[in-house]
């Protein structure tokens, strides 16, 4: 009898052990996202915005973001993430060429697998030029994957300059008419930075979610210049995207796609005014190249709840909150680190992993008593969701 009662109370011991397990491990989803890496800045804000994680009814989603190239795409890795995001990016244009490529992406997609796509990362979500007229509409059509049955008005005597011409300041606020989905929160209109983006048109399959409501050269007037003993304008570079969709949502066999021709990652600067001047664009060239200057910068988390809602809606899953939420750790100053946030209710730091401090009003800064090579993380808290960011830090 006694061993029949002790096996009872192993068996109920371990069912409790297995139980707790299992439900810990329901209790927390990862939701893997591989971003396509550039040379654009941008990625680095996406990458940024894509550190977050929040809780809906009872779970944890927490968002693990991993850069990835060429190779990974070849050799098949796509098939261990969640979701594709291609942001500012032409890279992809040239890779698409290989077919492997293109169809492996395709096949992610068809699968079930999400995408999101941001200008450049829209253009090959399409169908591409109606009517090409350069090399590199040609190669970008070429590439297209068809994912949206849009075709693109991205010229490269107009749209594109304020992707060519600019010096990293190109926070342009743009008007977005929002027509549906639920990624924008019910939001009627939205002001989104632009910076050489598509305008898309021709859909019969995919679903509008956005109009540019104004047009980026009459805000922000760049120019051609020429040099005539000196650098004089002789001709104002001129966009027509008015009025074409700015957004657009479709599913590709078993996957759900979102496409911004606009740059929700980067934060609008508003009232600004165009700055042109001879100088390095952001790949090096030396040209006539703008700067979007003076004004107000919104905050750097001011349009990234509508990015994590997106990779959320492509995953099926719960939305996380149409609401700002950013946390930077500022480089160390002596023994002092201090984190820049946004919309933050509470920080938590952590050292090496291990719980170190946690603070609940600014200033959001610990000193480290310490000496060596350590691993600073900072978590910031608002409601049901959290950002954090990391920072190697050396004390003497």
């Amino acid at each position: 009898m006694r061993k029949i009662v002790a096996a009872a109370m192993i068996v109920t011991f371990l069912f409790a052990i297995f139980s707790s397990a299992s439900l810990e491990k329901e209790d927390k989803r990862i939701v893997r996202i591989a971003l396509y890496d550039s040379i654009s800045p941008s990625v680095n804000l996406l990458e940024h915005c894509l550190r977050y994680a929040w809780e809906e009814n009872g779970i944890k989603y927490e968002m693990d973001v991993k850069r990835i190239g060429y190779r990974d795409v070849i050799n098949g890795s796509l098939q261990n993430y969640d979701v594709l995001v291609i942001g500012a990016s032409g890279r992809q244009y040239f890779h698409a060429l290989n077919k492997k490529w293109k169809d492996n992406v395709k096949q992610f997609v068809a699968n079930g697998g999400g995408y999101v796509g941001i200008c450049g990362g829209a253009n090959i979500a399409t169908k591409g030029y109606e009517k090409p007229r350069c090399l590199l509409d040609f190669v970008l059509t070429k590439a297209a994957l068809g994912f949206i049955d849009a075709y693109i008005n991205d010229d490269q005597w107009q749209e594109w300059q304020y992707l060519w011409k600019e010096d990293g300041r190109s926070n342009i606020p743009i008007k977005n008419e929002i027509l549906s989905n639920e990624i924008f929160a019910g939001e009627k209109q939205r002001y989104i930075t632009y910076g050489g983006g598509p305008g898309l048109y021709g859909m019969k399959e995919a679903i509008p979610l956005a109009i540019y409501r104004e047009e980026p050269s009459d805000v922000a007037t760049l120019h051609y210049w020429i040099w005539l003993g000196k650098w004089i304008p002789y001709k104002k570079i001129e966009t027509d995207i008015k009025d074409y969709y700015s957004a657009a949502e479709a599913m590709y066999g078993k996957g759900k796609v979102v496409i911004f021709g606009m740059h929700p990652e980067i934060p609008p600067r508003f009232n600004g005014s165009v700055y042109e001047y001879f100088g390095l664009s952001i790949y090096g060239i030396p040209r006539y190249v703008y700067g979007w200057i003076g004004g107000e910068r919104a905050n750097w988390s001011y349009n990234w709840w509508i990015v994590r809602r997106s990779i959320a809606y492509v995953c099926s899953l719960p939305l996380p909150p149409a609401e700002e939420l950013y946390v930077y750790l500022q480089p160390l100053q002596g023994k002092i680190v201090e984190a820049t946030v946004e919309n933050a209710e509470r920080v938590d730091f952590y050292i090496d992993g291990s719980f170190y401090e946690s603070i609940d009003e600014p200033p959001f800064r610990i000193k480290l008593d310490m000496n060596g090579k350590h691993i600073v993380k900072a978590i910031a808290y608002r409601n049901n969701a959290e950002a954090w960011h990391e920072r190697i830090v050396e004390l003497p």
